[in-house]
């Protein structure tokens, strides 16, 4: 097995990562949320299904969840559900801290 282990601490910290390095790819001309959405969907937390169900058990999903309710989608296995909850948990998150960041640096210029 693996030593995979995450919580909402850590959560947070790798959107806050993300959201750093894509507001930082911004200064190249970059669109930071397209950035976030393509970082989000590739991240291993969204794309292998154990470390996606260990987010949905250890972590509060109920942003991604809420956000996943509008698009309608369809999900054929336990795993593909709860891949999709973990990318829309991590995009969501990683989206708050984007916001934060643009406010920081728009309050010093």
């Amino acid at each position: 097995m693996t030593d995979f282990k995450i919580n909402n601490y850590e959560l947070q910290q790798e959107a806050k990562r993300l959201a750093q390095e894509c507001f930082d790819a911004e200064c190249f001309g970059d669109d930071p949320n397209e950035n976030l959405w393509q970082t989000c969907d590739g991240h291993e937390w969204s794309i292998y299904t154990y470390k996606a169900l260990m987010l949905c058990a250890e972590c509060d999903t109920s942003e991604g969840e809420s956000y996943l309710e509008g698009l309608y989608m369809q999900h054929n296995s336990l795993g593909e559900h709860a891949c999709a909850v973990a990318f829309a948990t991590l995009y969501c998150a990683a989206m708050d801290a984007l916001a934060d960041i643009e406010d920081e640096a728009r309050q010093y210029v």
